[in-house]
């Protein structure tokens, strides 16, 4: 089969390889990759590529072999999948406990696109708890990440404040319901939960931003 290995080149990151197909532990499923996502984590592993990396974290596709312990979906089961690493393939072997049932209405691209970024928003959300009635400020919200938190936080009942660097990439997030600023100091404070992935100076101003005991 064909899978993306690192070259360990700036000009060409990953190259086609003719290699065997994956064979599943009893836990694991054999996944037919029908899609994958790049994610911003894996392209700077791909910068200085450690030995043994085979990227590929989010994919979407067709169960072509159960896992052998009778856990997980079922062979022709279209799925979507968060393997832990090896997606960018023909075949992917996924741990069962990683896959989920795609709907009819959801085509494989898109879903391939949900994985790391959603679980990613998922775990943030729920550490910040309930967000019903709260204030959040929500800084590099135009990313995969911040478009599912401003998604999930405006469907929990928050009033999210999302900065971007420019207009065109807070037009789909003021669709799904966020005020949209383009810089930090313009957010109108304060906030019950600031969640800030930029850095630099924008860190402390972000901070600086929430309610005492926010």
């Amino acid at each position: 089969m064909q899978r993306l290995i690192p070259t360990g080149e700036a000009a060409r990151p990953v190259a086609f390889a003719e290699v065997p197909q994956p064979v599943p532990e009893p836990g694991e499923a054999l996944v037919k990759v029908e899609a994958f996502a790049p994610n911003r984590g894996e392209t700077f592993l791909l910068e200085h590529p450690r030995p043994g990396l085979l990227p590929g974290k989010d994919i979407a596709g067709l169960v072509v072999q159960a896992a052998a312990d009778g856990s997980g979906p079922g062979i022709g089961t279209r799925v979507v999948g968060h393997p832990a690493q090896g997606g960018w393939a023909e075949y992917a072997a996924v741990p069962a406990h990683s896959l989920a049932v795609l709907p009819d209405g959801i085509d494989s691209a898109r879903a391939a696109a949900l994985p790391l970024a959603g679980i990613t928003a998922l775990r943030l959300l729920r550490t910040a708890g309930s967000l019903a009635g709260r204030r959040v400020l929500l800084t590099g919200a135009s990313g995969g990440v911040g478009h599912y938190v401003t998604e999930l936080a405006v469907a929990a009942g928050a009033e999210l404040t999302a900065v971007t660097a420019t207009p065109a990439r807070g037009e789909r997030l003021v669709e799904l319901g966020a005020t949209v600023v383009h810089e930090v100091a313009a957010a109108q404070g304060p906030f019950d939960v600031v969640l800030e992935s930029t850095g630099g100076p924008d860190l402390a101003l972000a901070l600086s931003k929430a309610r005492p005991g926010g």
